[in-house]
């Protein structure tokens, strides 16, 4: 009986959670300007979706990036407005911890990103990487994780963007059965790893002022 009580609160906690992004009004839960920043975002690593297609997936980066203070930017066109229930749910109640920014184009991005100030790369995540994601060195400070569509993958474009900046890399799986990982697993090891790296160094943590943490 203690486990179904368990489970019963879960899944009304669960359905709580997604009536109130549904009965919600879009300013609500409205995705939170880069401006927008809190002691928690980190200033050493963002997080970059190049035309993310299904907004599970892209609301499962957002509660990622929620859990790790990193910017998320969205580039259009994406396939799914960004005010989709589906989005909403998969990110539930945690849209107002994540700073997101949304770009009308690549070539918009890529303006706005050559404008910042400081050291910054671009990383791009492929399976045409010839650098694996775990070799040491593989991420600085001021990286930018690169990611693409769900059919397609990242656009040339973009490819050839990080092949001039940090590179392309690939997170290592076995074939014979897959083609891919999904974008929010591939997502979620490539900002870990990412995250990892830089802690280790002491660039890292909250504001890229170190990793220490309880």
């Amino acid at each position: 009986p203690g486990r179904r009580g368990a489970g019963a609160a879960g899944r009304q906690g669960w359905r709580r959670a997604c009536a109130a992004c549904d009965a919600g009004d879009k300013q609500s839960w409205a995705l939170q300007e880069a401006s927008s920043r809190r002691p928690w975002h980190r200033e050493d690593l963002n997080v970059v979706l190049v035309h993310p297609e299904i907004p599970q997936n892209t609301g499962s980066i957002a509660r990622t990036c929620a859990a790790t203070g990193v910017p998320l930017h969205l580039v259009e066109p994406l396939g799914f407005q960004v005010d989709d229930a589906k989005l909403k749910r998969a990110g539930l109640d945690y849209w107002p911890f994540v700073v997101v920014q949304t770009h009308a184009s690549w070539e918009a991005f890529c303006s706005h990103f050559s404008g910042l100030p400081g050291p910054k790369r671009l990383v791009a995540f492929s399976k045409k990487g010839a650098e694996v994601h775990t070799n040491p060195g593989a991420f600085r400070p001021g990286d930018w994780l690169l990611f693409g569509s769900e059919s397609v993958g990242l656009p040339e474009a973009a490819l050839r963007k990080a092949e001039l900046g940090g590179g392309v890399v690939r997170i290592p799986i076995s074939e014979r059965h897959v083609r891919s990982l999904n974008l929010a697993v591939a997502a979620g090891i490539g900002v870990y790893e990412a995250l990892r790296q830089l802690d280790a160094g002491g660039g890292g943590g909250p504001g890229g002022g170190g990793g220490g943490g309880e």
